[in-house]
């Protein structure tokens, strides 16, 4: 096991990165938003080979984790993006996040239903670290990550100037992802 230091040293590391991704990401930069899956996979995610670095400080299960969207009976009430019928694409939420939730919340309850499927922080984090270039490419992409992020999966309808319907096809999962930037650096900074 390393020593607390060293992973202290790491975990400076990452928020750094996570910060610094944010401010890449904010001034037009979308990619790094799988940058920013890979920092929260490498922060929070538990495999039977591997721990996190959050769990080998003993901190991601006791921490309280700050969340964007409130949570209302075992499911937060809506997607971690801002979605505008007047504008197109999707938007992080921007602020400080106030509901507070466990990390197993956090992690796992339901944002949203996509396809009769439950889609949760994890999914977004994992598919774009483990899939889609931010750690791996795989040479096939899960068929509903892949309607969510190619396919306009989601279908909103957005409104012109005109006044004139028209569907959007972007992909909410970079939006997504830099909420859940701001979400974890500010829960790993408030633990301190």
């Amino acid at each position: 096991m390393r020593p607390k230091r060293e992973l202290m040293e790491r975990l400076s590391e990452q928020i750094e990165w996570m910060r610094a991704s944010a401010i890449s990401f904010d001034s037009g930069v979308v990619s790094e938003s799988k940058r920013i899956a890979v920092g929260i996979r490498t922060l929070v995610h538990d495999t039977a080979v591997s721990r996190s670095l959050l769990t080998q400080l003993g901190l991601r299960d006791r921490m309280t984790w700050l969340s964007a969207v409130p949570l209302e009976q075992g499911r937060f009430a809506g997607p971690p993006w801002v979605d505008s019928a007047s504008e197109p694409g999707y938007k992080h939420v921007s602020g400080v996040p106030t509901s507070e939730c466990t990390f197993a919340q956090w992690w796992r309850s339901p944002l949203f239903d996509f396809d009769n499927a439950p889609i949760d922080r994890s999914w977004f984090v994992l598919h774009a670290a483990n899939f889609d270039g931010g750690a791996h490419v795989d040479p096939n992409l899960p068929e509903t990550y892949r309607a969510v992020t190619r396919s306009g999966g989601l279908n909103p309808v957005r409104i012109n100037s005109a006044g004139a319907r028209y569907p959007d096809h972007s992909d909410p999962v970079p939006s997504a992802l830099r909420t859940m930037c701001t979400e974890t650096v500010l829960s790993i900074e408030r633990a301190f």
